[in-house]
């Protein structure tokens, strides 16, 4: 690791088992913030700030009309004089899943919980990738400034949820907002890196 605390030592210097180690824990990053959007994406559903009011702030989600009883299945139930046809577990299951997706408001407990998580987690993470990062050559002010977007763009991140919690829907923004700052500021983080390692090295000037 003296590479960090060496002056002028860019990535595309690294030894070839370096690059090998390198490339292989960006690529494991790349792919644990594209399942973090896709399982944000399926927890909110196509509506993001509507999923973020419903999930983070305490709102019951709305029963679609297409599980609503109508007149006719409540006559036929009370009747109940009919044969009954038995479904299998996991197409009723398939069957509710596609019609209402299941969204449970989330409690202060379990809040916590995913906070006090995500507070070991994210630091480390982005400790490592911004390390990397450091060590390509470009303007330091440019450099500064995407290391700067992470950082603010992680923590504002994780407040978010408590804004919606406390705050309410009128802070359901939040969430999809600063999680796209924060997965385009990790992805420059990320992918910067893993192209100028295995870049050609240019010929420093005495």
């Amino acid at each position: 690791m003296r590479q960090f605390s060496h002056k002028g030592f860019r990535i595309e210097q690294l030894s070839f088992e370096a690059k090998i180690l390198y490339s292989a824990f960006l690529f494991f990053a790349i792919a644990a913030m594209l399942v973090s959007v896709a399982y944000y994406s399926a927890l909110v559903g196509e509506r993001p700030m509507q999923g973020a009011r419903e999930y983070y702030g305490g709102e019951a989600p709305p029963v679609p009309a297409a599980l609503e009883p109508s007149a006719e299945t409540a006559a036929d139930d009370a009747l109940d004089d009919g044969p009954e046809i038995d479904m299998p577990d996991d197409m009723e299951d398939e069957y509710i899943a596609e019609s209402a997706p299941m969204l449970l408001s989330m409690t202060k407990r379990k809040l916590l919980e995913v906070t006090h998580f995500h507070l070991f987690t994210l630091p480390i993470f982005l400790l490592v990738i911004a390390h990397i990062f450091m060590l390509c050559a470009m303007d330091p002010r440019v450099k500064a400034a995407a290391i700067v977007s992470g950082v603010l763009s992680s923590g504002i991140h994780m407040l978010a949820p408590w804004l919606v919690f406390w705050g309410g829907a009128s802070w359901a923004w939040l969430m999809p907002v600063t999680g796209a700052w924060m997965t385009l500021s990790m992805f420059v983080l990320m992918l910067w890196p893993a192209w100028a390692m295995w870049r050609p090295a240019k010929p420093r000037s005495a």
